[in-house]
């Protein structure tokens, strides 16, 4: 079945110490183009989410995105340390250079807050083992969330591509009763201008059969109609199966597309060349559709 490339996903994980949530988004692309934002702690972990896109999907710009309760509670997971000797050892110098100096100033609690390295900004040690384990689940599950939204869009591809298919096979069913009729026509009409060219010049009536026969044939279009056919039920084919079928979907599109403009341009009929122009319509818009497709 058909999968779009267009989809979004979401997963979320709460464990001891914290929570995350994961976000995937989709949009249509030619190769796996994939965007990361996460948090610095989870940076370790952004090339095994990369492989795992890229081993579950074939084709799409994905955007992923990842948020912890870590990085809005920072300060609260943050402890602190106090350097007692340095504090002491700073503390003694300047009562000497109080004494030494005869100052009245008393050494403050906030003087000696503000020196580097007495107090020291600790962090938390974090359950790394946790935080992996949760950040997979949570990442995981957003690509399966993304993963069924692009396998429903799909079905709503497939069904109306199938929709316009059975148009262009209905038209292409039209051009098959006419183009005898059309054949017969150009015979007779290249009949005609010959039998008035003969009452003026002398021609040869073997020779002008032979030519009247070969001008009918170049207006034939009956291996174009075959090989149109059979394009389309390629092309229904490979909807129905679960392979990536976007690029192979593209080059059959091309190949129908050549085939309708011989048709159109070999007939030399307007109500043939009127329908081309209609299975050309139906085409364009399945090839908008297409563009969307893994």
């Amino acid at each position: 079945m058909l999968k779009s490339m267009t989809g979004y996903g979401s997963g979320e994980c709460v464990f001891e110490g914290g929570r995350i949530v994961a976000e995937v988004k989709s949009v249509n692309h030619r190769y796996v183009d994939i965007s990361c934002k996460l948090p610095k702690r989870f940076s370790p972990m952004e090339s095994q989410a990369r492989k795992t896109i890229s081993k579950r999907f074939s084709r799409g710009r994905f955007e992923v995105t990842v948020q912890s309760d870590f990085d809005v509670e920072e300060n609260q997971r943050r402890g602190f340390e106090l350097n007692l000797p340095l504090a002491q050892a700073y503390c003694s110098v300047l009562k000497e250079l109080k004494d030494r100096l005869h100052l009245s100033e008393e050494i403050s609690l906030s003087l000696l807050a503000g020196v580097r390295d007495i107090i020291v900004v600790k962090d938390i040690e974090s359950n790394k083992e946790g935080e992996e384990k949760a950040f997979n689940e949570a990442f995981n599950e957003a690509l399966n969330s993304l993963e069924r939204m692009r396998e429903s869009e799909g079905e709503i591809l497939y069904k109306d591509l199938l929709e316009r298919l059975n148009s262009v096979e209905k038209l292409i069913d039209s051009i098959r009763v006419m183009s005898p009729q059309v054949l017969v026509f150009y015979r007779d009409r290249l009949a005609k201008r010959v039998k008035e060219l003969g009452e003026v010049f002398e021609l040869d009536p073997q020779r002008l059969n032979q030519e009247i026969a070969f001008l009918a044939e170049r207006s034939d279009i009956t291996e174009e109609l075959v090989r149109i056919t059979s394009h389309l039920e390629q092309f229904k084919k490979i909807m129905s199966t679960n392979d990536s079928a976007g690029r192979k979907l593209d080059f059959l599109l091309q190949e129908i597309n050549r085939e309708v403009n011989t048709i159109a341009s070999k007939a030399n009929d307007a109500d043939i060349s009127q329908k081309a122009v209609e299975i050309k319509s139906e085409m364009e818009k399945i090839r908008e559709q297409i563009q969307n497709i893994e």
